[in-house]
C-alpha cells in the first residue's frame, strides 16, 4: 500500500538511531510479489468506494498473476455494472477473445461487453461464432436473442431467447434473461411468469425478485410489487435496482416523497448507471424541478453508454433553454442511439431552425413525420413549421 514504505523506512531509521552504530545500511530485501488473492479482495474494496480506477488496476495486476478467468470475468463485471465503463470493459474483454480462440468462455464475456455497450451487431456475430462452435449452447442463443432485440429484430431475438430456456429450463439466467426482453417490449404478463420461475429455480436471486417487482407494478398490483422488491433488499440491502424500482412504485402511487428517496438511494448505490439518473431526471421534470434534471440527465449522458432516453430529454431542456449549440450536439448524438425515435428528429429540426440552418431543419422535420406514430400531438406543429421553413428557402 501507499503508506507501508514510508512506515518501512522509518522503522529502519529509528533501529538504525537506537543502536548508535555507523554500521551500514542494511541491503533492500527483493519486495514480494503481491499476492493475487489480496490484490483481487482490495480491488473489490476499492470497487465498492468507488474508487473505480484503482480497483480496475488492481483487478488487471490480479489478472496478471493468476491467469484465473474468474477474475478477468470480475473485472469486466466491474467496469459495466460498477464503473459505468462499457467501452473499457470491450477493450478488456476483446483482448482475451482475440488471444484465446477456442476458448468459449471469451466469446462469452466479449459478447456480454458488446451488449453493455448496446453493439448489438458485433454481439449478434459473436454469438453465432459460439452457436458455430455447438448449436445447442443456449448462452448462445441467449446473447444473440439479447442481441436482435437490441437490433430491434424483436420476434426473431424472443425465439432465441426461447430457444435458450428450452435448452436448460432450469437455469434462472435464462428465463431472467427472456423475461427482460419480453418486460422491454411491453409483454408483461408472460414476463411476469418467466420471472416468477427464475424465482422458483434461483429463490434468492436478488435481480430476479426486483424484475417480478417490475412487472408486478406495471400490471398495478403494487402490494405485490413491494412484497417481491424488499425480498430483493433483503437478499441484497446494495441493490440500486430494487430501490430504483421502488421509487418508481412510489410515484406510480403519487407518493413522490418517498419516490425521491428511493430514486436517490438507487444512484448513490449505483452512481453509474445511467438508467438511475435518468429516472431521477425524470422525476425531477415532472416536478418542474428543471435545474435538477438537467444535472440528472447530464449525470445519465455522461455515463458510457448513456441512457438513450437521457439524451432525448436533456436535448430537449436544451432547446427550451435556447441552448442550441449544445442542443444540437445531443440530439445527434440521441438519433445516433435511438434512430426510430420520431421525437430527436423533431427537436433536432426544432433546433437546426432557430440556427437557421433550413435544409437540415427540413430533412429532420421529413424524417420526425415519416417515423411519428400516428395520433402524436406534435405532427401538426412539425408540419407547420416545415410549410414556413421550405417559404424561407
Amino acid at each position: 500500500m501507499a503508506g507501508a514504505p514510508l512506515r518501512f523506512v522509518l522503522a529502519a531509521a529509528c533501529v538504525a538511531a537506537a543502536c548508535g552504530t555507523s554500521a551500514p545500511p542494511p541491503k533492500h530485501a527483493k519486495e514480494p510479489k503481491h499476492d493475487e488473492r489480496t490484490l483481487l479482495k482490495e480491488a473489490q474494496e476499492d470497487a465498492r468506494n468507488g474508487d473505480y480506477e484503482a480497483s480496475d488496476k488492481k483487478f488487471a495486476e490480479a489478472y496478471a498473476q493468476s491467469k484465473d478467468f474468474e477474475v478477468l470475468e470480475d473485472r469486466v463485471d466491474m467496469l459495466i455494472h460498477a464503473a459505468g465503463k462499457a467501452t473499457k470493459a470491450v477493450g478488456v474483454a476483446k483482448e482475451f477473445y482475440d488471444t484465446n480462440l477456442t476458448d468459449v468462455r471469451g466469446f462469452n464475456l466479449y459478447a456480454e461487453a458488446l451488449l453493455a455497450a448496446a453493439d448489438g451487431e458485433n454481439a449478434l456475430k459473436v454469438a453465432e461464432e459460439i452457436l458455430k462452435i455447438n448449436p445447442e449452447d443456449p448462452s448462445g442463443h441467449e446473447k444473440k436473442g439479447r442481441a436482435l432485440i437490441v437490433l430491434e429484430k424483436n420476434e426473431e431475438g424472443l425465439d432465441e431467447l426461447r430457444r435458450a430456456k428450452d435448452l436448460d429450463v432450469k437455469s434462472s439466467t435464462y428465463h431472467l434473461s427472456l423475461g427482460n426482453a419480453l418486460l422491454q417490449l411491453k409483454h408483461v404478463d408472460e414476463a411476469a411468469l418467466e420471472f416468477r420461475a427464475a424465482i422458483k429455480y434461483s429463490p434468492d436471486d436478488s435481480d430476479a425478485n426486483v424484475q417480478l417487482g417490475a412487472a408486478l407494478r406495471q400490471q398495478q398490483e403494487f402490494d405485490d410489487a413491494k412484497h417481491y422488491l424488499d425480498k430483493a433488499l433483503e437478499l441484497d440491502p446494495r441493490s440500486g435496482s430494487a430501490h430504483f424500482e421502488l421509487g418508481l412504485l412510489y410515484n406510480a402511487e403519487s407518493n413522490q416523497a418517498d419516490a425521491e428517496v428511493e430514486l436517490l438511494k438507487a444512484v448513490q448505490l449505483s452512481p453509474n448507471n445511467s438508467l438511475y439518473w435518468y429516472g431521477a431526471g425524470e422525476l425531477y421534470r415532472l416536478e418542474e424541478r428543471l435545474d435538477d434534471a438537467m444535472r440528472a440527465y447530464k449525470k445519465s449522458v455522461d455515463i458510457d453508454p448513456p441512457y438513450p432516453k437521457a439524451l432525448q430529454k436533456y436535448g430537449l431542456i436544451l432547446l427550451e433553454r435556447k441552448q442550441y449549440d449544445d442542443a444540437e450536439i445531443v440530439l445527434t448524438q440521441a438519433i445516433h442511439r435511438e434512430p426510430n425515435n420520431a421525437a430527436n428528429y423533431l427537436n433536432l429540426g426544432l433546433t437546426q431552425a432557430a440556427k437557421s440552418r433550413y435544409k437540415a431543419a427540413i430533412e429532420n422535420l421529413e424524417t420526425y413525420l415519416k417515423k411519428a406514430p400516428k395520433g402524436d400531438p406534435d405532427i401538426d406543429r412539425a408540419r407547420e413549421t416545415l410549410e414556413k421553413l421550405k417559404r424561407r428557402r
